[in-house]
């Protein structure tokens, strides 16, 4: 069995590729920090969601908007949806 040249290549372009990417995805370079997983207490989550809940207290929005002309010219654009029958239980069963 003679393999032609284009085959060869083919082949041996392929186990290259398949090298670069196992060692890209296996290998690494070893500077990197193994994975961890932190833990948050309860108590420390409590606190953490407090403080934000603090911050958000003193925020307000100015309503001035809805009383401007602009914003009373606004007109709805809606179509309303008409209710439909609906159809058979089972569509694929036989007609009657």
């Amino acid at each position: 069995m003679k393999l032609d040249s284009n085959t060869t290549l083919l082949v041996i372009a392929t186990l290259i590729v398949a090298a670069g990417a196992y060692w890209y995805f296996f290998m690494g370079t070893g500077n990197e920090p193994p994975l961890t997983a932190t833990t948050v207490t309860d108590n420390q989550a409590q606190t953490q969601f407090e403080t934000l809940v603090g911050k958000l207290q003193p925020i307000s929005f100015n309503t001035a908007i809805f009383s401007d002309p602009r914003f009373m010219v606004l007109v709805d654009l809606a179509t309303p949806i008409t209710p439909e029958p609906s159809g058979r239980l089972d569509p694929f069963a036989a007609l009657k």
